[in-house]
């Protein structure tokens, strides 16, 4: 950093060096170059030195404070920075140091504040100390759930950010991709334009304005002043919500949707019903829960009980290691099976959806121990089958066990996760077309039989049949199949919504208008139905970034495909990206390998190499036990493309995914049967595939690096060490 006497005090002040602080340029040439060469410690004792000359003197305060920030434990950096802060409440980089620290932590209404208050009390340049705040921020918010006032923080820093930092776009790039959050919360908030017949418009459009900037805090209570002349105006409303986001305030945020969607629904039912979902899916799960218990029964025959389970087609031995299932206070079981509602049908040829076998729950046997005896275990989800699953389990014992069954509380889980998901156990022959057929006929069968009569406290403890005739409820209605309908793009379900919609007389979702469309401006819920043969090409490309960038499976789908037959497009779009993104959201294993298969070709023909398609491959072929088509996949990585950076990378991160090296770097033996199954692609977030968000982890930690559990400050600032 040069410094001279027309240049501005690193502190923040407005007024120049000249003119505030004339005798100290040297010291802040000193301070500035032991920064430049890394040199915290022996800066910080200088800085010191400065404090006893000039004790209240913004300069040395300002180094003091961000020295101690960066070096110290959270006691000595609080005090640093509250001394800065009390001798120049004025100064916003003394704000944007608190700010810092109190989201470094864990106080999160504080540090929103406290980085309201530094953009309040900017007048000329944003001090960089504000730009490194709104990261930390938006770390915070992260981490404490607060999704969209962390997407807020993180864009204002992004537009901030110089050309050469991307760090801002990365952290969105992780929100927009982690599949774990709802889709609802992946789109970036906006405000409304003032209404043409709005009598209030300067007021409007200087609220606007702050808002804008960032100036989130005073945005609001100007929007709240106009709120309280035109309580019910949408606009108004919309940005209310939208500004209580972008703060953190959440619960106050979704009751102000809430009564946007009100007043929306009967000019726009589609947009009132997105926002309801999206308030919905904000506020505290207040379903029916049910119990997940442990029923146990004494066991009187060990030895005849053991061989009625071995014989009865239905209780199904399972293949686990059962020194793993013990714990402190109980020894492992001698015997693990799952319980089915019927045996197994012999071969795919004769399976449907009547005669198909449903796990029921699990059961494990144990001994007698020293202070109970011998005892058999079912444990289940206390939904509708569990009674039933009881009577099966005591038929199969007979006299072997005491009917007397004694439960005891696992957890809890929502009645309504236990009606939309099941387990099967399948014929050996299974082909992938007919368990996709099933699954298809099961989740239809759920949705509209078993879906819609299920009660629900959002619909005021009615079904959604129920609430389809309460003309009260069709908007909350609308939002929980909505919501379904997001959870289904995610999850890949084969399952037309338009059914439902039409058995609970809701509007359909129709394909919508290509006139006077604006692409940038659809809601991202609704990209999978835009008419992508009547698009132009630059609508189509920008449809498809914004789809791919927060992993909308069903528009990629839909959006890619499109892409390809294009012909005015051949020349200007990455085909191998194309199919690798089909098979990401393909929800067929097959269908997945076909387009990775795709995507090697396209690569090879473009000249560029299909390694990172091939470690795709490869992690799906050990998904699926394939390891004959694994090894030959891994000859070829090895012998062709093992030198190539990116290819490399990603084959380590599979290979330590699935236990096959481990964590520092070293070859682990390979387990008879293949490597131990990794998480599923549903537990994973789907296929890893080149260019879709971040790939597995990239190499083993350097030698010298602290080991994981060495205790490390609770502080974290943007270039820490």
């Amino acid at each position: 950093m040069t410094i001279d006497a027309y240049s501005y005090p690193p502190c923040g002040t407005n007024k120049k060096i000249k003119f505030y602080c004339p005798d100290m340029v040297g010291d802040i040439e000193k301070i500035e170059r032991l920064l430049q060469g890394d040199q915290r410690v022996a800066c910080l004792d200088f800085v010191k030195k400065l404090l006893v000359k000039y004790p209240d003197h913004s300069i040395p305060l300002f180094y003091n404070a961000i020295l101690n920030l960066q070096l110290s434990d959270e006691h000595k950096a609080e005090e640093a920075v509250n001394l800065f802060l009390e001798k120049h409440p004025e100064l916003a980089s003394a704000h944007a140091l608190k700010a810092t620290l109190d989201a470094s932590l864990g106080k999160g209404d504080e540090a929103i504040n406290e980085l309201q208050t530094a953009l309040e009390k900017t007048e000329v340049n944003l001090h960089p100390s504000l730009y490194d705040a709104f990261g930390v921020v938006g770390q915070m918010l992260l981490m404490t759930g607060k999704v969209l006032g962390a997407r807020a923080h993180f864009t204002q820093q992004a537009n901030l950010a110089h050309e050469d930092d991307n760090t801002p776009m990365q952290m969105l790039m992780r929100l927009n991709h982690a599949p774990e959050i709802p889709i609802f919360l992946k789109q970036d908030l906006s405000f409304a334009e003032c209404p043409a017949d709005f009598p209030r418009k300067d007021e409007f459009n200087n609220a606007l304005k702050d808002a804008s900037q960032g100036l989130w805090r005073r945005s609001l209570a100007q929007f709240e002043e106009l709120r309280a002349g035109a309580p019910r105006n949408p606009a108004i409303l919309e940005n209310i919500a939208a500004l209580q986001f972008s703060l953190a305030q959440d619960e106050t945020a979704a009751k102000t949707l809430h009564t946007f969607a009100v007043a929306e629904q009967r000019i726009d039912f589609e947009t009132a019903a997105e926002a309801e979902a999206l308030a919905k899916s904000l506020g505290e799960q207040d379903e029916e829960q049910i119990d997940v218990v442990a029923a146990a029964m004494p066991v009187l025959e060990m030895e005849q009980l053991l061989e009625k389970l071995r014989v009865d087609e239905r209780a199904e031995h399972l293949p686990v290691d059962l020194s793993q299932l013990g714990t402190e206070d109980s020894p492992p079981p001698r015997a693990a099976y799952l319980l089915l509602d019927k045996p197994r049908v012999a071969t795919a040829a004769e399976l449907t959806l009547d005669n198909v076998s449903s796990v029921l729950g699990e059961v494990l046997v144990y001994g007698k121990e020293t202070d109970r005896p011998a005892r058999i275990e079912f444990t289940s989800a206390k939904g509708p089958q569990f009674d039933e699953a009881v009577a099966t389990l005591k038929e199969i014992c007979g006299d072997t066990i005491e009917p007397t069954v004694e439960e005891t509380a696992q957890g809890r889980i929502y009645a309504l996760q236990d009606l939309m998901n099941w387990q099967w156990r399948l014929p050996d022959d299974i082909t992938p077309e007919i368990r996709s057929k099933l699954m298809a006929e099961k989740r239809r069968l759920v949705m509209l039989e078993n879906w819609v009569k299920f009660p629900m406290k959002s619909l005021g403890g009615k079904t959604p049949l129920e609430a389809a005739q309460d003309s009260d409820l069709r908007l909350s209605l609308a939002a929980e199949v909505l919501t379904l309908e997001m959870v289904a793009q995610q999850e890949k379900w084969e399952f037309d919504f338009s059914e439902l919609r039409k058995k609970l007389n809701l509007p359909g979702a129709e394909m919508l208008s290509a006139d006077g469309l604006d692409i940038l401006s659809v809601p991202i819920t609704r990209l999978h139905r835009l008419p992508v043969d009547k698009l132009s090409d630059q609508d189509l490309v920008q449809a498809y970034g914004r789809s791919v960038i927060r992993g909308l499976n069903k528009a990629v789908e839909v959006l890619a495909q499109e892409l390809l037959n294009r012909e005015s497009l051949q020349d200007q779009i990455d085909r191998a990206q194309l199919y690798g993104e089909l098979a990401r959201t393909a929800a067929d294993g097959d269908v997945t390998l076909g387009y990775l298969k795709k995507a090697q070709a396209e690569s090879a023909q473009q000249g560029q190499s299909p390694g990172p398609w091939l470690v795709a491959e490869l992690a799906m072929r050990f998904e699926r036990r394939e390891m004959a088509e694994a090894q030959q996949l891994m000859q070829v990585l090895m012998t062709k493309h093992a030198q190539e950076p990116n290819t490399a990378q990603a084959l380590f991160g599979v290979l330590q995914r699935f236990g096959l090296i481990t964590p520092d770097g070293r070859m682990a033996g390979m387990p008879q049967g293949g490597p131990p199954a990794g998480p599923s692609p549903e537990e994973a977030g789907g296929l890893w595939t080149p260019g879709a968000g971040s790939p597995p982890p990239a190499a083993p930690p350097q030698a010298g690096a602290p080991p994981a559990e060495e205790k490390k400050s609770g502080l974290w600032l943007p270039g820490m060490d």
